[in-house]
């Protein structure tokens, strides 16, 4: 019985801490925006289709999910920031409780984050 339990604890005390750490990493790549995708259309034609005070839900079926969002919540609000990256910039939108704050554009090639580790 020893003798099959035991190359079992072995594999495992090698395996599980490379395993783990791999996890830690893709969850810290997903939150910094590794590998965000671009959106369909123009940062132009986006920002065109609603304006501020616009309700979430609306800008999701409008010009869809975000490719980064952000967001913390606090006692008596959430605040987010959502960032959608398209070929020709990037526009990012302040949302509090649910609704549009504000909305600012930067024109010109997405600065998306990318991996630095090898694999």
């Amino acid at each position: 019985m020893a003798a099959a339990i035991v190359p079992l604890l072995v594999a495992a005390a090698l395996w599980l801490p490379r395993w783990w750490e791999n996890r830690e990493y893709r969850e810290a790549e997903r939150i910094a925006g590794i590998g965000a995708p671009i959106m369909p259309g123009t940062l132009a034609e986006a920002r065109a289709r609603f304006d501020t005070g616009v309700a979430t839900d609306d800008v999701v079926a409008r010009i869809g999910k975000p490719s980064m969002s952000v967001a913390t919540e606090g006692a008596d609000s959430r605040r987010e920031i959502w960032t959608y990256y398209f070929s020709d910039g990037t526009m990012m939108l302040n949302v509090t409780d649910g609704r549009v704050q504000r909305v600012s554009t930067s024109f010109g090639a997405p600065k998306i984050p990318t991996s630095a580790r090898p694999e």
